[in-house]
Parts: structure tokens; C-alpha cells; sequence
């Protein structure tokens, strides 16, 4: 088996997310061929490390020290060119692309559709961002869409990761706007009257909502919204804030989706869109 390379920005945080991939994408697969992912892997490729040791993917390493995927497909995104060359050199035959991955979805965008881009379908799609989500060129509530749509056109259930930075004193008035409006459109929506009497039971507005939960709020009906527009129903869902001690803030959603075609959208977002209010996790300091 192979072992995973020291990580110098590792942590105990860190590591129960990644079992917790594991954990979502064991639920979620339902054959034995290996799993699709999407991923952002950085240099140490950590991620794929641990997939491979969990039996989720599997290489072959060459005389040359580079690797050759025989379980699963691996498709890597990888914005930084120094980055890119080495993970392109390293995975022999894995698909990794040079753009970030909304730029590269859009421009994609009729390819992908017709199928003739290798990216979809995938078992998993793991956006582990480490920095500011809202300065990129392609907005999250747009990134999100793509990727339902594109794995919708294959009718395929998967996993679902984001994992983010709490940046607020940097985050763009254009991405706090769109939290509080995604949330303020369910409060006011005859259809969603579960989510608006939970959420009025635990907060007087949106205005006393603290950053954490507009944030875990805000981004998790994105995702439920986006989901159910492509007929995806929601089957299983975490919630964590994380960050040790001298490391910053880190929030983690987790998504298992199911297709379903025959079921109306609506009516699959009325039913789901309650759990944006689901319990977080905020693991301790230490701890």
C-alpha cells in the first residue's frame, strides 16, 4: 500500500475532512471500477494519496518516478504554471488542465455538453480552495451550476466538496450580497416554508447572522439550489468549521447527491432546502 508524502500544511483538522471524503464517496459509488474525481491536488497531491490508500483509485509507478493511473480517473485543476507542469509530467495519463476550473468550465461549456471533453461524468468533484473564493473570474453560484449541469447530461450520482477560507475582511461586496440575497429569496418563498420557520426560530434576521453561518448557510443553498434545478436530490450532508491553533479559519461542506430524473425540481429543492440549517460541526482548537 502506498504511504501518504509529509504535508507541511497538514493537520489533524485537515485529516478528519479527508476521512470524511472517503466516508461520502464509499456511501455514494456504487461499482468496483474505481472512482472519478475532480480535484484541486497541489504539488504534494495529497488527496489522491489518500484515495489511493482507501482503495478509491490506484497507479502504477513508473521506472521514472511518474504514475500511471490503472483504477478510476483522475482529473486535476491547477491554475499555477509551476504547479501544473509538475502534475502534468507526474500523471502520466491523468486529465490536468491549466485554467481554474469555473474559466475552464465556461469555455467549455458546449464540449463538455456534447461530450467531448474528458472531464464528465465523475464519482466526486472536490473543491479544496486555500484561497479567497469570491475574487474569482467566474462567480461560485455559476461554478456550481456547470457542474451540475455538465453531470447531469450523464444522469450520474456523486459527491460533492467545498472546502474554503474564512476571509471577510477580504471577501467582495458582489459574494457577501449574493449569501444574504440566496438565503433572503427562501424567506420569502411560499414553497421553502420549512427553512423559513427553522430559520426564524434560531435568528431574528439575516443581519444577526455571524459570518460562519452566513457563509455555511449562504453556500450550502447555492449548492442545494443548483442540485435541484439539475434534478438532483440530496441524500446526505455535512457541515464543519475547522481551524487549530495559529492556522485560520476553514469551513467544510459535504454533499451526497442522487439523480432523479422523474422527480420535478421544485419539488426536490422544497424538501431538501431546510438542511442549509442542519447542525454545524465547529471543531475546537486542539482538539
Amino acid at each position: 500500500m502506498s504511504t501518504t508524502p509529509t504535508y507541511l500544511n497538514n493537520s489533524a483538522h485537515k485529516d478528519l475532512i479527508r476521512e470524511k471524503w472517503v466516508e461520502f464517496i464509499r456511501e455514494c459509488v456504487s461499482h468496483d471500477n474505481g472512482v472519478g474525481v475532480i480535484t484541486f491536488p497541489a504539488e504534494e497531491m495529497h488527496d489522491l494519496y489518500i484515495f489511493k490508500n482507501n482503495g478509491l483509485i490506484d497507479w502504477e509507478e513508473n521506472e521514472t518516478g511518474t504514475l500511471t493511473i490503472t483504477k478510476g480517473k483522475v482529473v486535476c485543476f491547477e491554475k499555477r504554471s509551476k504547479i501544473f507542469m509538475t502534475l502534468s509530467t507526474k500523471l502520466v495519463n491523468a486529465v490536468v488542465e491549466s485554467q481554474e476550473i469555473g474559466s475552464h468550465l465556461r469555455q467549455k461549456y458546449e464540449g463538455i455538453m456534447r461530450g467531448s471533453e474528458r472531464i464528465f461524468p465523475v464519482d466526486a468533484v472536490n473543491l479544496d480552495y486555500d484561497g479567497n473564493i469570491s475574487k474569482n473570474k467566474v462567480p461560485i453560484d455559476e461554478k456550481v451550476d456547470l457542474i451540475f449541469k455538465f453531470q447531469a447530461v450523464h444522469k450520474r450520482s456523486f459527491s460533492f466538496f467545498m472546502t474554503w477560507p474564512s476571509t471577510e475582511d477580504d471577501d467582495e461586496e458582489a459574494y457577501k450580497s449574493l449569501l444574504k440575497k440566496t438565503i433572503s429569496s427562501n424567506l420569502k418563498d411560499p414553497s421553502a416554508i420549512l427553512f423559513k420557520e427553522e430559520f426564524d426560530k434560531r435568528y431574528q434576521s439575516i443581519d444577526d447572522l455571524d459570518y460562519d453561518n452566513l457563509s455555511i448557510i449562504g453556500l450550502t443553498k447555492i449548492v442545494l439550489k443548483k442540485a435541484s434545478n439539475s434534478h438532483f436530490r440530496l441524500v446526505k450532508h455535512e457541515c464543519i468549521v475547522y481551524g487549530e491553533e495559529e492556522r485560520r479559519k476553514m469551513y467544510s461542506v459535504l454533499f451526497n447527491f442522487e439523480f432523479q430524473e422523474e422527480q420535478p425540481e421544485n419539488l426536490i429543492y422544497s424538501e431538501v432546502v431546510v438542511n442549509s440549517l442542519s447542525q454545524v460541526l465547529r471543531l475546537a482548537v486542539n482538539s
